[in-house]
């Protein structure tokens, strides 16, 4: 395996991480849960002292991001590497990444109910959802404009998606 697939992937994932999360606070703040709440509850499945709640813990912050951002960026490897496999424009990416997105979702759903039932059942499911869509419209976008902006001039032998080939 090459490295770009693992850098670009984790730099797209880094950046649907950030959509994700920013929607996942803002979202639960306007609903009034709290905008910590999303930290809070990604904190909680590996820390059992974070809040369940919006209140700002220190501890649960840091937990909470270094998780989701670690998660985030293994979910954007996938997506890179999936998307060199599979995707050849910009359009085939999207799909690809939404459709990872989707299946992590689900995933996730599963795991995370077994691992923490609370902190799940606690997440909002409308905003984790559209949070995970969001997520995937992020990453595959990063990875296409990385990719179509890589691509050389007119009459170059480089072929489409070369950036994330493994």
């Amino acid at each position: 395996m090459r490295i770009r697939p693992v850098a670009v992937g984790a730099g797209a994932g880094s950046v649907g991480g950030m959509v994700m999360a920013m929607w996942s606070m803002i979202a639960l703040a306007a609903t009034g849960d709290g905008f910590w709440t999303p930290v809070n509850l990604i904190a909680h499945t590996f820390y059992d002292q974070a809040p369940l709640n919006g209140r700002f813990d220190g501890t649960a912050a840091l937990v909470g991001i270094a998780a989701h951002m670690m998660i985030s960026m293994m979910l954007g490897v996938v997506i890179a590497l999936l998307a060199g496999k599979l995707a050849h424009g910009t359009a085939a990416t999207l799909m690809v990444a939404v459709g990872a997105s989707i299946a992590a979702w689900v995933g996730g759903i599963l795991i995370w109910d077994a691992v923490d039932a609370t902190a799940f059942d606690a997440f909002t499911p409308w905003v984790l959802f559209t949070g995970h869509l969001m997520f995937g419209m992020a990453a595959g976008g990063v990875i296409a404009a990385l990719d179509r902006n890589t691509a050389t001039t007119v009459g170059s032998d480089r072929r489409s998606s070369d950036l994330v080939k493994v």
